[in-house]
C-alpha cells in the first residue's frame, strides 16, 4: 500500500492511536468514602446515603454489570466513583455500567501501573440515562460493546418528565477515554436520533418529543474499530464542542443497508467541531444536520464517501430560513471517495464561508466535469469560498 507523501506528513506528525492516552487528575487521589465489592451490581446514593463531595470507589478485579442510581453531588462537590486500587474489569454483556436518576458524577479510573493506563475496563455498553445528566467520563477503556460503546440519552415515553419540554440534558463532558471494537453499534451514541416518537400511553395515542442537549463536550478520545459511526451527537439545542478526538476505521460493520458509518455525525445547532483526526471513516468523514456550525482544522483522511456532507433543516423544509450559516476553515482532507466537500445547507441568514481548506484527490471530475472539491445543492446555498488549496495524487493506493 502506498500512501501520497502529504498523508505520511500528517500521519507522522501524530501520535500512536494505540498510544495510551491517561491523563492524571488532581481528583483521583481522593480517599474511598465508600469501596464496592466485586460482587455487588447495585450502587444506590440514596439507600446508601452518600453525599455531595463522597468518592466511592469499585474493588480491583473481575466483576458483573454495575448500575449507579441516584447518586446526586453538587456542581461545587461532584460525586466521584473510580477503581480503588488496581484495574476493574467488566466481563462482556450486554452493558457495564449503567448510570440512572443521578447528576453531578464523574466516572474516572486511576492507573494502577505503565502497562495498565486505563484503571476501568469495560466489557459492555456505558450508558447514561433515566434523567441523568451532569456526568463527565473520563480516564475509562470500553473495549467491547455488543451495540453501542456509549449510549448517553433519555428515551421519551409515557412519563411527562422524559418529554423535550421538561427535561434538558446538560453537562456532559466526555474526555481522555478509549473506545474500540463495539461489535453493532457506534463508539458514542449520543442523545436521541428521532424527531418524535409515537406511544400508547394509558390507551391514548401520544407523541412524545425526546430532550434536547447542551452544554456538551466530547474531546480527546480514541475510537477505534467501530461498527457503526464513531461519535454520533444528536438532538443538540446548543453549545457543543467535539474536539481534539482520534477515530480510526469507523463502520467496519455498520446497519444494513449500509449507513451510519460516518467518522462524526452531528445533528443539531450550535456546534463547533474542532481539531479531529478521521481516518479511514467507512462513509463520510463527518455528516453534519444542522445551523451555526464550525468545522475547523479537522484532519479528514481516506473517507470511504465525502469527506464533510452537511445539511440544515432548511433544506428539507422549505418553510424554515434564516439559520445561521457553516464556517469551514483549515481543514485538510485527503482522498475521499467523493467529494471534499458536500454543502446542502440552504437559506441561511448569510453566507457560508470556506476558507483556507487543502483537499487532495486522484484528480477525477464528476458528471458535469468538475473537480470533485467541493459540490453545492443549488444556488441556496450562498457561500464565500476563498483561499482553497487543491492537489492531485493519482494512484495513492
Amino acid at each position: 500500500m502506498q500512501h501520497s507523501a502529504l498523508t505520511l506528513a500528517v500521519l507522522s506528525a501524530l501520535p500512536l492511536l494505540n498510544a495510551a492516552s491517561a491523563v492524571a487528575n488532581e481528583n483521583q487521589i481522593a480517599a474511598c468514602n465508600f469501596t464496592i465489592p466485586s460482587s455487588h451490581y447495585l450502587v444506590d446514593g440514596l439507600a446508601m446515603n452518600i453525599q455531595p463531595g463522597d468518592t466511592i470507589c469499585l474493588a480491583a478485579g473481575e466483576r458483573g454489570p454495575l448500575k449507579l442510581k441516584n447518586i446526586n453531588g453538587s456542581a461545587e462537590q461532584p460525586i466521584i466513583i473510580r477503581n480503588a486500587d488496581g484495574v476493574v474489569t467488566t466481563k462482556p454483556y450486554e452493558y457495564s455500567i449503567a448510570v440512572e436518576q443521578s447528576k453531578w458524577l464523574r466516572l474516572t479510573s486511576v492507573s494502577p501501573e505503565p502497562s495498565q493506563p486505563y484503571g476501568i475496563r469495560l466489557g459492555g455498553t456505558l450508558s447514561i440515562g433515566q434523567l441523568s445528566e451532569q456526568v463527565e467520563v473520563d480516564n475509562i477503556e470500553i473495549y467491547r460493546a455488543r451495540f453501542a460503546g456509549m449510549l448517553i440519552k433519555t428515551d421519551p415515553n409515557c412519563d411527562p418528565a422524559t418529554w423535550a419540554e421538561n427535561f434538558t440534558m446538560s453537562g456532559i463532558n466526555i474526555h481522555h477515554n478509549y473506545v474500540h471494537h463495539t461489535e453493532e453499534g457506534e463508539g458514542m451514541y449520543v442523545g436521541y436520533t428521532g424527531k418524535s416518537r409515537k406511544l400508547e400511553c394509558n390507551g391514548v395515542a401520544t407523541t412524545v418529543y425526546p430532550h434536547k442537549l447542551e452544554n456538551v463536550r466530547i474531546h480527546n478520545n480514541k475510537l477505534e474499530q467501530t461498527a457503526a459511526d464513531g461519535i454520533q451527537l444528536n438532538s443538540v439545542k446548543g453549545n457543543a464542542q467535539i474536539y481534539s478526538n482520534k477515530i480510526y476505521r469507523t463502520g467496519v460493520s455498520p446497519f444494513a443497508p449500509v449507513w451510519q458509518n460516518t467518522g462524526i455525525q452531528v445533528g443539531g445547532d450550535d456546534v463547533q467541531i474542532r481539531d479531529n483526526l478521521i481516518y479511514r471513516s467507512g462513509g463520510n468523514g463527518m455528516m453534519l444536520d444542522g445551523d451555526n456550525l464550525q468545522v475547523i482544522n479537522n484532519k479528514i483522511i481516506n473517507a470511504g464517501e465525502n469527506g464533510i456532507f452537511a445539511r440544515n433543516a432548511a433544506q428539507q423544509n422549505s418553510l424554515v430560513s434564516g439559520g445561521l450559516p457553516h464556517v469551514y476553515k483549515d481543514n485538510l482532507i485527503i482522498q475521499p471517495t467523493t467529494y471534499g466537500l458536500t454543502l446542502y445547507a440552504t437559506n441561511t441568514a448569510s453566507a457560508h464561508l470556506i476558507s483556507d481548506n487543502t483537499i487532495e484527490n486522484d484528480g477525477r471530475l464528476d458528471a458535469a466535469s468538475r473537480p470533485m472539491t467541493f459540490s453545492f445543492l443549488n444556488d441556496q446555498v450562498e457561500r464565500q469560498v476563498l483561499n482553497n488549496k487543491h492537489y492531485i495524487v493519482e494512484n495513492v493506493e
